[in-house]
């Protein structure tokens, strides 16, 4: 029976998939300044050049995409079933108790950044396929393993990749959600909002304040430096004393005060505590100038989780409420900049979305620069392909609990027919939070379900 010698084969060679996933653990792909055949930098480079490598070693076909996505394949036929996964990483941010990029095996998991979202499952996807090569068994289409290195980003990777291969697969999934499948995903959209500020030259002033290194992060870290006469810092540092996680530090000419939070995804703000709210709060009673400008504005957009102070509120009955998450924020004494990561339900528009917070920042003397979207994405549960993959989680895990919805963004959207599956299981780490972790009894039992599933479908 296949499905016995998968599993017997995924149990002779687990020691082996831990050491490739170390190895491609311990390259730190976070996005960075681009290079010839690098445009998502050296870090993530590395990380393409180590699955090209194991796709060579293991007899799959590969391709490179000018160093945008590549991918890599087993089997004939003139349909594709796919897998879409990525190596690039969020930044590792603060409160590790191991290196994050070094791939540290203890008490059976494996902790780095990654380890969950997404080279653990993409090295999962790997060995699913390899089994199924190895092993012989009969598939009538080919299985191709697409991977990109911009999906924590502006997914130019997968856009790079459409653009310049011409085939499409006829259906697959991407290991980058939760079980037993993700049958619809909320519209995601970044806001740049901005405004322009007078200067001021009165004390105590905001000579600088910010937070957040990426829009789908929570912010786990926020600062700002108070201009302040000799007289005045002790009184802002009493005022300031005892407000938790809130650290000031006296400087010359002023204050510095450092804020503490929580990070988590950005699709999940509730599950995080945002240091820039934190900073603003702590800063609100202070009586700066700078209140009725800027800081009550941003201070409330920083608090709100539901899209209610920027006028964005929403819900449906498919995939629940709009979330927001004020992810980068940025102010030089002149302009403040906000970055505001927004998830908004499936039947719902970006159309209406925007013209619904021009009414609320534009009289606040705000304006919306910039913003970046994806449309939301629903594929009904009677497709059949999702009913396979509903099939064989549900025989492997015994787990009945039915398809979801959620508020992240997966490459599910980048082609037709894909949908989000899981990574992971009780006890493994949270993505885009410190420690994040995958125990390799998870690997050996993703392995087997993406193997099934990836067989089945290629029938």
């Amino acid at each position: 029976m296949a499905r016995d010698a998968l599993q017997r084969w995924i149990e002779e060679h687990i020691d082996e998939m831990v050491a490739d996933l170390r190895a491609l653990l311990q390259c730190e792909s976070v996005k960075s300044a681009p290079l010839p055949m690098a445009p998502f930098g050296l870090g993530v480079r590395a990380a393409f050049d180590r699955v090209l490598e194991f796709g060579e070693r293991y007899g799959f076909r590969t391709k490179d995409y000018d160093g945008y996505a590549l991918h890599l394949e087993i089997g004939e036929g003139e349909e594709i079933v796919a897998t879409l996964s990525h190596v690039d990483v969020v930044p590792p941010g603060n409160g590790w108790s191991v290196p994050p990029f070094e791939g540290v095996l203890r008490d059976g998991y494996l902790y780095a950044r990654g380890a969950q979202d997404d080279k653990g499952p993409t090295m999962a996807a790997i060995y699913a396929a390899r089994a199924i090569q190895e092993l012989g068994l009969p598939i009538r289409k080919r299985i191709r393993l697409i991977v990109g290195g911009d999906e924590e980003s502006g997914w130019e990777c997968m856009k790079y990749y459409f653009q310049h291969e011409p085939e499409r697969p006829c259906c697959g999934f991407t290991p980058d959600g939760g079980w037993p499948l993700i049958y619809a995903e909320k519209g995601i959209v970044n806001l740049q909002i901005e405004k322009a500020v007078p200067h001021s030259d009165s004390t105590p002033r905001i000579a600088w304040a910010r937070g957040g290194e990426r829009a789908n992060m929570v912010p786990d870290r926020a600062e700002a430096f108070l201009q302040a006469g000799e007289e005045q810092i002790s009184a802002i540092q009493s005022a300031l004393a005892g407000l938790e996680d809130i650290v000031t530090t006296s400087e010359e000419n002023g204050v510095l005060v450092t804020a503490r939070g929580k990070s988590a995804h950005g699709s999940s703000p509730g599950e995080g505590v945002n240091a820039v709210a934190k900073l603003l709060d702590a800063l609100e009673q202070l009586s700066l100038p700078e209140e009725s400008i800027w800081l009550n504005t941003v201070r409330e957009w920083a608090n709100s989780l539901d899209g209610s102070a920027l006028g964005i509120a929403h819900s449906d009955e498919v995939s629940g409420a709009t979330t927001t998450n004020l992810g980068v924020f940025d102010y030089d004494g002149s302009r403040v900049k906000c970055t505001v990561n927004v998830r908004y339900p499936v039947t719902w528009n970006l159309d209406a979305l925007l013209e619904r917070l021009h009414t609320v920042i534009e009289p606040q003397g705000f304006s919306l620069v910039s913003h970046f979207g994806i449309a939301p994405l629903y594929v009904p549960l009677e497709t059949p392909f999702l009913q396979t993959i509903l099939r064989v989680y549900r025989e492997e895990t015994g787990d009945d609990k039915p398809p979801q919805t959620m508020g992240g963004g997966t490459y599910a959207r980048a082609t037709q027919n894909i949908v989000a599956i899981g990574t992971g299981f009780e006890g493994d780490g949270a993505a885009h939070e410190p420690d994040e972790r995958i125990a390799v009894s998870t690997l050996q039992k993703i392995t087997l379900i993406y193997a099934r599933i990836l067989y089945e479908l290629a029938q």
